[in-house]
């Protein structure tokens, strides 16, 4: 029987870090299910979901501050709760989106989508510098999941709305 955890671990960057946290997975006989690394302007943040015999987890969960102390990151693992499965069907979309970077462009985009009752499953978002005059782009990336009852004609229309309003580019796909 295997149960699952989420590894978390921040800090600043440096060479030999994920060779550090996955050493220490696989030591305490667990295994990397899946993970979402980045660089975030000089901080390296780690989101792993392990799986591992119970007792495993438990003695991953003591040793974290051997980690902490060889490896200066912020670390935590927390218990992963199994969600139930979805009641509703639902579709899966991906948006891209650039602008001219702005406050609050996450923030309504985001209220938009819940109000729509949509799950983000993913998202990224950085800023660029623009081609010629070198000014600030937003871009962000978002994988969604969109209840079936939620028209995409009405999701598409919303969503045009809302983007013209704050003079974004953007495209749909579903996936």
């Amino acid at each position: 029987m295997t149960d699952h955890a989420v590894l978390t671990a921040i800090g600043a960057d440096r060479p030999g870090l994920v060779e550090a946290v996955s050493e220490f997975v696989f030591r305490s006989d667990g295994n990397i299910e899946d993970s979402r690394m980045a660089n975030l302007h000089g901080q390296f943040t780690m989101m792993l979901l392990i799986s591992a015999p119970p007792e495993a987890l438990r003695t991953m969960q003591a040793a974290v501050p051997v980690l902490i102390q060889k490896t200066h990151l912020h670390v935590e693992i927390r218990p992963a709760v199994d969600m139930p499965t979805p009641a509703r069907p639902a579709m899966h979309y991906r948006l891209a989106a650039s602008a001219m970077d702005q406050a609050g462009l996450v923030h309504r985009i985001t209220h938009l989508l819940r109000s729509l009752d949509v799950n983000i499953e993913s998202m990224e978002t950085s800023l660029v510098a623009a081609p010629y005059s070198g000014a600030p782009v937003f871009e962000m990336a978002l994988v969604m999941s969109v209840p079936g009852d939620v028209p995409s004609r009405d999701l598409r229309d919303t969503l045009g709305k809302l983007c013209d309003e704050l003079n974004v580019d953007w495209d749909l796909t579903s996936i």
